[in-house]
């Protein structure tokens, strides 16, 4: 069950109920319980003493005290009697402890109860699988599935107690293909696209983008303060007209996982510093489970662009900065990716409401030179490891030509064409991708294509010269003039002043496109005149051109789409990923076809 406000006040009614039926000499003894300290961290399941009371944290907190707010991370147990346990009254009290709440299936498991209470005579075990054991501490091996592990005491008087923890051995799966869809707080702005807007039922995982780190490790939400209410907001957000914020949502939804996702390609500039020291990538990672706690969310997912080189730089119009590169970052990705999945695992392992570990994932980069580390010092990613860390990729198979391409060209093809002119196109598509990727020793149940909700423009398109590329003047593999935003066309964020172009230059959102979808800030009715839209069914891939206008969009249609995924469906692959679910119509048109298809 996923840990909710909601679960949290339940249990804790419950609670309340059970000690008042049984009589104050049977509650726990306050004093086995330290005095809370503000420098210290505690985590969901933690007893402190405080104001003559007993309190238990409800997810990761420090520093929060005890009592001061009405939705803190504190909730009132008892009231501290200050026997110390010792008059004789309590039962015995059942508690034990894991080696490992979420192992390997067929791995070794230690069940120790020496943290029990009281006089107790027998310890009895029962896995939940048909088997049973008995003495203080045992051990088990599990096949892959979940299992209820309970442990009941007794004293020479004859009274029991008993305590239970869920065992999941594996990570849990889904008949479902997996649907990851982005979603980004500023499409709150030109879009006016909320959380409330987004389409639960045709989405797997739904990721809030983003998160940025800092040079010390810490993480902060991407935005202003006002556009940071869309994540997470302590009252009511904006009113009832606008929906609840990310994290109410997901405090309210078992059906989908509601995932943060830190960096991205304008805002991975300093994940090296993150990823440096030790310290930094503890703090990194006490920041990941803080806020997945508080925003009652499923994982964490580390987009780094990327390590080793190959992402942002000052001359790039989008972040406007230089990404901070070593030589090591390689490595020390893996050591970040670590960190993070072993605080998420204890922070699941102590939260008594959580029977399923949060999930970590990556988005990761589909040129095998970016893999493989752009800079000295960096000689590849480590498969091996990240492959046992991280629950899945999302291997970012879009942005394969651009306005930085020689000629036109289809920016998120699923197989080559053979007349594409560019001479590395036999692995510059989806499927070389995926199997590079899953060449590297990845389950491809782990791995995961990206579908983009935009498209890529180019301007002045050049007729073909003889039979270069198809010889037909489509729009298809044409060369083009200009440089720059001055070869792209405006696009779905054209600037105010046009001499400035666009800070995305040439790229459109479906809904710009979409003849049937909410008018953007630059719509192009592709049924209009002078379009025509066409299908390469060699890359599975579509594109619309104008031959007045002398302009070629590369885009995904509800066609290539549904095409897509129905080589997906019946591939080895975990599932897709979209960038990004507020790119798509009113209607949803592209997301309705690609979850009908995969998962229909």
């Amino acid at each position: 069950m996923k840990r909710t406000r909601r679960t949290v006040l339940k249990n804790a009614t419950k609670l309340s109920t059970l000690l008042a039926s049984i009589g104050a000499s049977t509650a726990v003894a306050a004093q086995e319980y330290p005095d809370w300290d503000t420098e210290t961290v505690y985590t969901s399941g933690d007893r402190v003493v405080y104001d003559g009371s007993v309190w238990e944290a409800q997810w990761w907190t420090r520093g929060d005290e005890p009592g001061a707010n009405e939705w803190g991370p504190w909730e009132k147990i008892e009231e501290d009697d200050g026997d110390n346990g010792e008059d004789g009254e309590d039962g015995p009290t059942a508690q034990f402890s894991v080696s490992a709440q979420f192992p390997n299936p067929g791995d070794e498991v230690e069940f120790d109860a020496s943290g029990s209470d009281g006089e107790i005579e027998t310890y009895a075990w029962a896995f939940g699988d048909g088997t049973t054991a008995s003495g203080e501490t045992v051990t088990r091996a599990f096949d892959e599935g979940q299992y209820d592990v309970t442990l009941t005491v007794e004293n020479a008087a004859g009274e029991t107690d008993t305590h239970s923890i869920t065992i999941t051995a594996g990570r849990p799966s889904s008949d479902e293909n997996r649907v990851v869809a982005y979603y980004r707080q500023w499409a709150q702005y030109d879009r006016d696209y909320v959380p409330g807007d987004i389409p639960f039922d045709k989405v797997t995982h739904v990721q809030y983008a983003f998160a940025r780190p800092e040079e010390d490790g810490s993480i902060n939400l991407v935005g202003d303060s006002y556009g940071q209410q869309m994540f997470y907001a302590e009252k009511d957000w904006q009113g009832p007209d606008r929906g609840k914020t990310f994290a109410g949502y997901a405090a309210e939804r078992d059906d989908t996982k509601f995932v943060l996702s830190i960096g991205g390609w304008g805002d991975s500039e300093y994940f090296s510093d993150a990823a440096l020291t030790q310290e930094n990538r503890e703090r990194f990672a006490s920041d990941c489970v803080d806020l997945v706690e508080k925003a009652n969310l499923d994982g964490i997912d580390i987009d780094w662009e990327f390590p080793g080189g190959g992402g942002c730089t000052a001359d790039d119009p989008v972040c406007d900065v230089d990404n901070v590169v070593r030589e090591g970052d390689q490595e020390r990705f893996t050591l970040l990716c670590q960190e993070v999945r072993t605080q998420l695992d204890e922070a699941a392992a102590n939260d008594p409401d959580r029977d399923e570990p949060y999930e970590l994932s990556a988005a990761v980069s589909a040129s095998p030179d970016v893999v493989e580390g752009k800079t000295e010092g960096n000689d590849g990613l480590e498969h091996e490891q990240l492959s046992d860390i991280l629950d899945f990729v999302l291997v970012m198979t879009f942005d394969y030509r651009g306005i930085w391409s020689d000629t036109t060209g289809h920016h998120a093809p699923l197989l080559e064409n053979p007349d594409d002119p560019y001479e590395e196109s036999d692995v510059w598509s989806a499927q070389y991708a995926l199997e590079y990727w899953a060449d590297q020793g990845w389950d491809s149940d782990q791995l995961n294509m990206a579908v983009p909700f935009y498209g890529r423009s180019w301007s002045d398109v050049q007729p073909p010269n003889g039979d270069f590329g198809t010889g037909a003047d489509d729009g298809l593999f044409q060369e083009y003039d200009g440089e720059g935003k001055d070869a792209s066309g405006d696009g779905s964020y054209p600037s105010w002043d046009p001499s400035m172009g666009t800070s995305y230059a040439g790229v459109w959102e479906w809904f710009d496109l979409g003849s049937d979808g909410r008018q953007g800030s630059n719509p192009v009715d592709l049924d209009g005149p002078g379009w025509e839209t066409y299908f390469d069914e060699d890359a599975v891939a579509a594109w619309s051109w104008n031959d007045e206008e002398r302009l070629m969009i590369s885009h995904e249609t509800a066609q290539s789409v549904e095409a897509k995924m129905d080589w997906l469906r019946e591939s080895p692959y975990g599932g897709t990923m979209l960038w990004a679910v507020g790119g798509d119509t009113y209607e949803g048109d592209l997301i309705t076809t690609l979850w009908t298809t995969l998962n229909g």
